[in-house]
């Protein structure tokens, strides 16, 4: 069985540790890391999953570092996988300082890129292509470590842990499915529908041709019938042609559309002159406008000079007056600050006193803790001696049967082997129907066949047929008699192993095997007791009892009387802890205070520049105007203003009486007759023209047609499309039966997967039946968890309590790294806060469960509530002694 285990976690300048903080002599089982809220202990998981899951030249590395520094995060993990340990040093920095060095104990060692990907193919997880890893890459990590507040969601499988799932149950996946010959059978079936259809269920090869063919044939049927209706309908309109023809040159249409058009052209004449007087007028009212609007221009320039210059010299003195109020504001937060810092000073040496008094309080609850192991130790050490006679009772009945597991398994495969030699036998045999034309000369072996009707062939048969020769049928492909030789040898050895295991049949056999093991679980249950109270044996408990006598005695030597009146640690710690807030709220307020004067020194500075800025722009834009005045003075911009306004009015008057003038002429409605007239007289000289030539193309196309014969093309296409639609459904019956095969057969893979889960529903069952005894798990054939059945109702995952489903979530887990572990997959659990929201009860009995599961592989908790788990059975770590660097 292959193991994970991790001994020791070190992190430096890696978010908020700013100084190095580690967790040292991890055990091997269960480990208990706890520590209060913003201690850090998030942030040490976050670590383990960049030192091995993010590689060292990512630019995700430059988020681990502490808030506003410019360093580079470094990790430090050791570990062991097997009998082998490592040691992986990663420093996170795209500059030259950046590193990853891994190291094992048999001598072997990698470095940068090299590293890594050892690292992933060890560890079996892959790296991200860009930025952050992520938990479907992470391998098992992804599935076995559970992050704060995510404890209560559906448990998921990623492609690669599925894999690795699946990986454990592959053998006998294969066996439920009939070994190689099962999976030849279903690739066989799959190979003979893709030669119908595609991965889409789409037709493809020959049956898409036969669509194709189909298809084809009827859309040219029905081009062939239309062309028969559109000759019938072009012998109509050549009829209708030649009378609408016959109408317009009898009236004499043509010639009084023409006078028409003569008369609203002269019209359109007298409207073009006006028109030009109209366009004279706009192009002098268009150059008077052009003047005045120049004239304008030069004036509204003068004018805007004059603005500009005003607001310049307000703006100047507006940050004059702003410069002197934030020089008075300065002045105060400057010696606020400085006293802040001061009190800051006093604050700190006051937390170095009371950590004193807090390590003296620490070692009196030591001294206390191992008084009152030394009582528990001695009664464990009573209850262990009593589960092992307990133990060696159960193991002498459970040895006294016969019945093995691997027994009841081989007779199993026996019986499934019989019953699947007994369908092959019946899947054998060949239905086959026939249909002879009178007078056919066919004999299947002796026998002669005629008419219609069918035969069952259950062995080799010949078919003659006179004239074409012999056919060699052989059903199934198989010797029926090597298959009724295959029944009869699975059921001599099915009988055979029931008299080894001294059992009627299979049925009676598994529940001798389940009395067996009922006894080995017993058995089991108290060498579990025994273990959880002696682990190491009976003589390692008598050896701690000594030691935790010798550890209290020493502490009584070396402190005294002052071991009973040393403060509460309680007290102590809060107020360690009430002076670590104040110390934290007052750095913040120093960093804030710190922050505001830096901020209104720059605001002055910026303030300054205002200033210069707007003394520069009120002397440029009085010196712009100096000189425009200079060139041309304001008396003289009115005055050619007022001149050009007059000739604009003068221009404008003139205008509108020459479009008076083209009104009285009424120019649209001119231009409407002529339009109209015009294209009358175009319409109906385009119909004639139309009309006759439509005329002749009939008679032409008319002609042609009645020289092609399209009845009896149409009835030759009718007679190929018949046969092809005869054709495809033929082979439409083949390509159904075998879509239906191997739908049937999909459906039974489906039934095996589901069958295939059952370890995995036996792996999780006693557990559920610890936490929830009258439970029963669901899972379904993708492995997951989808719910409870109790009380004859089934509860879906969804629907229950946010504390239950983080229960069960940590259940399934166990599951997946019980199985896992069997297999030789190395795995380690953590949980991060996992069962906050669990009551008492619940909680101690997870916290057995948790114990129970470590003795197969590690498990880490890292909680706030360590007083709940103090009690836990494992190796507890006071994670804030640790992380004195944050």
């Amino acid at each position: 069985m292959s193991q994970l285990h991790f001994k020791s976690i070190e992190v430096e300048q890696f978010l908020q540790f700013r100084s190095a903080a580690a967790v040292r002599d991890l055990d091997a089982r269960l480990n208990i890391i706890a520590g209060h809220n913003e201690a850090g202990k998030s942030t040490l998981l976050k670590a383990v999953r960049a030192a091995l899951f993010d590689r060292y030249t990512s630019s995700v590395g430059e988020r681990f570092r502490p808030y506003g520094a410019r360093v580079s995060p470094r990790v430090r993990l050791v570990f062991m996988v097997d009998d082998v340990e490592y040691r992986l040093a990663k420093v996170f920095s795209r500059r030259r300082d950046g590193q990853v060095i891994l190291e094992a104990s048999d001598g072997r060692a990698w470095e940068g890129p090299a590293a890594e990907d050892h690292l992933a193919e060890l560890l079996g997880f892959a790296y991200a292509g860009r930025g952050a890893s992520r938990p479907e890459l992470q391998g098992l990590a992804g599935l076995l470590w559970v992050e704060q507040a995510k404890a209560y969601e559906p448990v998921t499988l990623t492609d690669q842990s599925r894999q690795r799932m699946h990986s454990v149950f592959e053998n006998e996946m294969r066996e439920m499915l009939g070994g190689e010959q099962g999976e030849s059978l279903h690739r066989r079936i799959t190979q003979l529908r893709g030669e119908y259809f595609d991965s889409r269920g789409n037709p493809r090869g020959d049956y898409r041709r036969r669509h194709q063919r189909e298809a084809e044939l009827g859309e040219k049927l029905q081009s062939k019938r239309e062309e028969l209706k559109a000759y019938e309908d072009k012998v109509d309109r050549l009829e209708q042609r030649q009378a609408d023809l016959l109408a317009y040159r009898h009236d004499g249409v043509l010639d009084k559309a023409e006078q028409r058009v003569t008369s609203a052209q002269a019209a359109v004449e007298r409207v073009a002159t006006r028109r030009a007087e109209v366009q004279a007028g706009s192009e002098r009212l268009a150059r008077a406008k052009a003047e005045h609007q120049a004239a304008q221009q030069a004036w509204d320039n003068r004018a805007r000079l004059m603005a500009e210059l005003k607001e310049a010299q307000q703006a100047q003195q507006a940050a004059a007056q702003a410069l002197n109020n934030r020089d008075d504001e300065l002045a105060p937060l400057n010696a606020s600050l400085a006293k802040l810092q001061n009190d800051l000073a006093a604050l700190k040496d006051r937390q170095k006193d009371q950590g004193a008094a807090l390590r003296l309080a620490r070692e009196a609850a030591t001294w206390r803790e191992l008084a009152s192991e030394h009582q528990r130790v001695s009664a464990r050490l009573k209850d262990a001696r009593d589960a092992d006679a307990q133990r060696r009772r159960c193991v002498a009945q459970r040895d006294a049967i016969r019945v093995t597991a691997q027994g009841v398994a081989a007779m199993k495969g026996i019986e499934r082997a019989r019953d699947l030699a007994q369908e092959r036998l019946r899947a054998a045999a060949t239905h086959m129907e026939y249909g002879l034309e009178p007078g056919a000369a066919v004999r299947l072996e002796d026998r002669p066949l005629s008419g219609t009707g069918s035969v069952r062939l259950t062995q080799k048969t010949q078919l003659q047929i006179k004239g074409v020769g012999q056919l060699t049928v052989i059903p199934g492909g198989e010797d029926l008699d090597l298959l009724r030789r295959t029944v009869d040898d699975e059921e001599r050895r099915l009988k055979q192993g029931l008299a080894e295991a001294d059992a009627d049949s299979v049925a009676s056999a598994e529940a001798d095997l389940h009395r067996k093991n009922a006894l080995d679980r017993q058995a089991s249950l108290h060498g579990a007791t025994l273990k959880g109270l002696a682990a190491e044996g009976l003589a390692a408990v008598e050896d701690r009892l000594s030691a935790v006598a010798a550890r209290r005695d020493s502490l009584r030597q070396k402190w005294g009387d002052t071991l009973d009146g040393a403060l509460g640690i309680d007290k102590l710690e809060q107020e360690v802890q009430a002076l670590h807030s104040q110390i934290a709220a007052m750095e913040s307020a120093v960093l804030d205070q710190e922050k505001t004067v830096q901020a209104l020194r720059e605001a002055r500075a910026g303030l300054r520049a205002d200033k210069a800025s707007a003394e520069r722009l009120a002397r440029n834009r009085g010196d712009e105007l100096e000189q425009a005045r200079g060139e041309v003075t304001d008396d003289r911009l009115r005055e050619a203003l007022q001149g050009k306004q007059q000739a604009l009015d003068a221009g404008s008057a003139r205008l509108d009486k020459a479009r008076r003038a083209l009104a009285a002429e009424n120019p649209q409605a001119v231009e409407v007759e002529v339009e109209r007239s015009t294209r009358a007289f175009d319409d109906i000289k385009q119909e004639i023209e139309t009309l006759d030539r439509d005329t002749r193309d009939l008679k032409v196309e008319l002609s042609a047609l009645g020289q092609q014969g399209l009845a009896e093309e149409a009835a030759s296409i009718e007679a190929d499309h018949a046969l092809a639609k005869g054709q495809l459904e033929s082979a439409q019956r083949s390509a159904r039966a075998l879509d239906l095969l191997q739908r049937t057969l999909n459906s039974a893979l489906r039934r095996a997967k589901a069958a295939v889960a059952q370890p995995l529903l036996s792996g999780l069952a006693p557990y559920l039946r610890q936490l929830i005894p009258d439970a029963a798990p669901l899972i379904d054939e993708d492995l997951l968890l989808t719910g409870i059945e109790r009380a004859g109702a089934i509860e879906a995952f969804d629907t229950l309590s946010i504390g239950t489903r983080e229960q069960l979530a940590i259940l399934i887990r166990l599951a997946y790294a019980d199985l896992l572990s069997e297999a030789g997959v190395p795995v380690t659990v953590i949980l991060d806060d996992a069962l906050v929201n669990s009551d008492d009860e619940r909680r101690e009995r997870m916290k057995a469960i948790l114990y129970q599961a470590a003795r197969r592989y590690q498990v880490l908790v890292l909680t706030c509530h360590g007083k709940e788990y103090r009690d836990s059975g494992g190796r507890f770590i006071r994670f804030d002694e640790v992380a004195g660097g944050a």
